[in-house]
C-alpha cells in the first residue's frame, strides 16, 4: 500500500536520535562555538498537518549542525505568511528565513528586504543547474538568484474513475482539451430534480487566479509579462478562456460558480465533483482520504498545454547579522538536496524541484509503483513562471473579482476583464510606465 511505503520511505529519510542531539549540543559547548538562532517562517499551502513534515525536517537539520538552531515559526497559507513577513521587515525585526509565495517576489524586492543569493550558489557549482528551469522564472532579476525552489508545483486535474466507468466513459482516459472536458462534465454532472448532487468539473475559487492563467497559457496567453512590464488582462486568449470558464458554470452548469482552496479536495474526496482543478499538493491527501480509484493528469489543452508554475521560495532576509546569512543558506542547501526534496516530494505530492531527486533508488521505487507523482513534473514541459508584478496582493485582488463576477454571471467575460485591465493599469501605473 501506497501509506505503508510511503511510512517506510519517510521513516528511512528523517531519522532523529534524540539522544544524539544533546550530544551534539555539548560538543557545540565544549568548542566554544557561539549558537546561531535563526528563526524561520513557513506556509503550507494546501494542508497544514504538513507542517509536522516540515518541523522533522528542521529537527533533523539542528541534530546534524550543532551550532545553527533554526526555530520553525509555522504562519499559515501564503497570504498570511506575506504579511507577516511584510509586518516584521516594517518592524525592523525580519525573519531571518522565510518560504514566501512566489509572486511576492516583486514586493520583496521593492521593499530592498532580501538579498541575492548568487556569492553562495557559487560556491557549489552545478548545484542551481539541478532545479527545473520552470521552478526558476519567479526567482530571477536582473541577472541575480535570489530566491531557491521549495514547495513547488502546478495545478494538475483530478479525476474520479469510479464515476467515469459509471457514465460509461473510460476509467483510464481523463479529458486532453476544452472539448472534451465539457463534454465529459455534461455527462458526469447528476442531479435530483434541480438540486445538483455531483458536479462534472470543480475549478477551485481562493486561488483561481493561478487557474486561469494556465487557460490563458493554454490559449497561447500571458497575463503578466514581468521583464517587459506589461498587462495584458484582456487579451483575447484572456477573454476566450474566461468564456469558457463561463460557459461551462452559467452556460452549461456542470460546474460551481463559487468554491474555495480548502473546501474542493474534501469534495472531491466525497463525491460531490468528480472532476477537480487543484495543484499537486493535495496528492498524498487524496491518496490517504479517498475510498475510490482517481488520477490525475495535464490541465486539457486548447491550442497547446499550459500551466503556471505555484508555490513558495526560499528567501534570505537583507537587515540579519551576515553570520546568520551564512547559516540561514547553510540550511537551504541542506534542505533543497536531492534527499530532502524527494522526501519533502513523497510526503507531501509538491514536484520535487531538482531533476536529479528523481534520480534516487527510493523515489524511483515510488513513482514506479504511482506514475501519478510524476503528472506534475511532466507538465514543467509546458510549464511557465507565475505571473508576478509589485503590490501582488492588490493584483490578486483586482484579477479575482473580475473572475468572481463573471464566473457569477453578473458581467461578461470580456467586460469584467476590461474592466481589471483599467484598475490594472491605475495600479501599477508608474511600474508600467517605466519600460
Amino acid at each position: 500500500m501506497l501509506k505503508d511505503r510511503r511510512l517506510r520511505y519517510l521513516g528511512r529519510s528523517l531519522l532523529v536520535v534524540v539522544a544524539a542531539v544533546g550530544l551534539l549540543v555539548s560538543q557545540a559547548s565544549a568548542q566554544g562555538e557561539r549558537l546561531v538562532r535563526l528563526t524561520f517562517y513557513y506556509p503550507v499551502g494546501v494542508a497544514g498537518p504538513l507542517a509536522r513534515v516540515v518541523d522533522g525536517m528542521v529537527q533533523e537539520f539542528n541534530a546534524e549542525h550543532p551550532f545553527i538552531e533554526v526555530v520553525p515559526v509555522y504562519s499559515g497559507d501564503y497570504d498570511p505568511t506575506m504579511m507577516k513577513v511584510q509586518t516584521a521587515v516594517r518592524g525592523g525585526n525580519p525573519p531571518d528565513i522565510a518560504v514566501v509565495e512566489i509572486s511576492e517576489f516583486p514586493t520583496l524586492l521593492a521593499m530592498g528586504a532580501i538579498i541575492p543569493l548568487d556569492d553562495y550558489i557559487a560556491q557549489h557549482p552545478g548545484y542551481i543547474d539541478a532545479f527545473f528551469p520552470a521552478f526558476l522564472d519567479n526567482s530571477q532579476f536582473e541577472g541575480q538568484v535570489w530566491g531557491i525552489p521549495f514547495q513547488r508545483s502546478t495545478p494538475v486535474l483530478y479525476w474520479n474513475k469510479a464515476a467515469f466507468a459509471e457514465v460509461g466513459l473510460d476509467p483510464e482516459s481523463p479529458p486532453t482539451t476544452w472539448t472534451e472536458l465539457a463534454d465529459y462534465a455534461q455527462r458526469l454532472t447528476t442531479r435530483t430534480g434541480t438540486d445538483v448532487t455531483r458536479w462534472g468539473v470543480t475549478i477551485s475559487g481562493g486561488w483561481n487566479d493561478w487557474l486561469f492563467e494556465g487557460f490563458v497559457r493554454q490559449s497561447g496567453g500571458q497575463l503578466i509579462d514581468f521583464h517587459g512590464q506589461e498587462v495584458k488582462f484582456n487579451s483575447p486568449e484572456a477573454v476566450e478562456a474566461l468564456e469558457f470558464w463561463v460557459e461551462l458554470m452559467q452556460g452549461l452548469k456542470v460546474g460551481p460558480p463559487h468554491s474555495t482552496w480548502a473546501s474542493t479536495p474534501p469534495d472531491f474526496v466525497a463525491g460531490r465533483t468528480a472532476m477537480l482543478y487543484h495543484s499537486t499538493g493535495i496528492m498524498t491527501f487524496l491518496k490517504s482520504s479517498a475510498d475510490f480509484p482517481f488520477g490525475a493528469a495535464f490541465m486539457p489543452a486548447n491550442v497547446t498545454y499550459g500551466a503556471a508554475v505555484g508555490g513558495g521560495n526560499f528567501f534570505i532576509f537583507k537587515d540579519i547579522p551576515q553570520e546568520n546569512q551564512d547559516a540561514a543558506w547553510t540550511f537551504i542547501h541542506w534542505i533543497t538536496s536531492p534527499e530532502k526534496a524527494s522526501y519533502w516530494s513523497a510526503a507531501s505530492g509538491y514536484v520535487a524541484v531538482r531533476a536529479d531527486a528523481y534520480e534516487l533508488a527510493e523515489m524511483q521505487e515510488l513513482v514506479t509503483e504511482h506514475p501519478e507523482y510524476l503528472v506534475a513534473r511532466d507538465q514543467l514541459a509546458f510549464g511557465h513562471g507565475k505571473m508576478m508584478a509589485p503590490v501582488y496582493q492588490r493584483v490578486r485582488e483586482i484579477l479575482k473579482s473580475a473572475l468572481d463576477d463573471a464566473q457569477a454571471g453578473l458581467v461578461s467575460p470580456r467586460v469584467a476583464l476590461d474592466r481589471a485591465q483599467e484598475e490594472m493599469e491605475r495600479t501599477l501605473r508608474s511600474w508600467i510606465q517605466t519600460r
